[in-house]
């Protein structure tokens, strides 16, 4: 299975993203396939970055939830 990437902001011409493990890492945005915007999850496929659509629907999905639980506390 291929390693996730949150997508944080971009910085000039590179996408800054955190790994699985917590850690940042710049990636050119030429190597990232589509459009895409912060939140966003990538996944690697050969030598690009492709947004893997369902797992940031997921997550998305989830903040919402979180957001809307705490609210309800």
């Amino acid at each position: 299975m291929s390693e996730k990437y949150i997508i944080d902001r971009v910085e000039g011409t590179f996408a800054i993203v955190e790994n699985e493990a917590g850690e940042m890492q710049e990636i050119p945005l030429k190597n990232i396939k589509g459009e895409f915007k912060e939140g966003d999850i990538l996944v690697k496929v050969n030598e690009y970055f492709e947004i893997d659509v369902i797992s940031t629907l997921k997550r998305k999905s989830q903040i919402k939830s979180d957001m809307e639980d705490m609210w309800r506390e």
